[in-house]
């Protein structure tokens, strides 16, 4: 099962950690606006954001993303200091945790802002972020895109979890 976070749930885990430390903040904000796993999110380097992108390589053998940086007039959701981080910082990691901190952090924060925890991985995000483009756009091929995934049936999974009755009926006329 996917579990992925609705938007008022992204609102107040966004708040917690904007509130908390802020680069664990940009850190989930990176992860969010771009489907990043958490491991892509920590190894990304200074050089990897460049005039406002950022160029990540997907993992698992899936494809390169150049994508811009999410800015927005409200800081909760502004990923803008990134850059910054990233010019002062150009050949180092601008997220220097592991894996198993970033999911007690998630863990933390999202029990914090009173968030399930059975919903509460490191992975979240990314799920989040291909929920919001199907919820917006219904498009497959989009989210295959943006997600970077290779395979299709990846992106399959967000589907069955869709509160959508389309999303259902997509699922079950292409299943063999």
């Amino acid at each position: 099962m996917i579990c992925y976070l609705t938007r008022e749930e992204l609102k107040r885990f966004f708040t917690v950690t904007h509130e908390e430390n802020k680069l664990h903040h940009l850190a989930f904000l990176m992860g969010f606006f771009h489907a990043l796993r958490i491991s892509e999110v920590i190894n990304i380097l200074g050089k990897d954001v460049q005039d406002g992108l950022l160029f990540v390589q997907r993992l698992k053998g899936s494809e390169k993303t150049l994508q811009p940086i999410h800015r927005d007039a409200n800081p909760i959701f502004d990923c803008g200091d990134v850059l910054a981080l990233a010019a002062a910082n150009p050949s180092a990691r601008l997220f220097p945790f592991c894996r198993q901190r970033a999911d007690q952090l998630v863990k933390r924060y999202g029990k914090m802002a009173g968030i399930h925890p059975d919903k509460l991985h490191t992975h979240v995000f990314k799920h989040s972020c291909c929920m919001e483009i199907w919820n917006a756009a219904q498009s497959l091929g989009m989210i295959q895109s943006y997600a970077g995934h290779k395979s299709s049936s990846s992106t399959l999974q967000y589907l069955r979890e869709s509160d959508h009755g389309k999303a259902q009926d997509v699922v079950a006329a292409i299943q063999l």
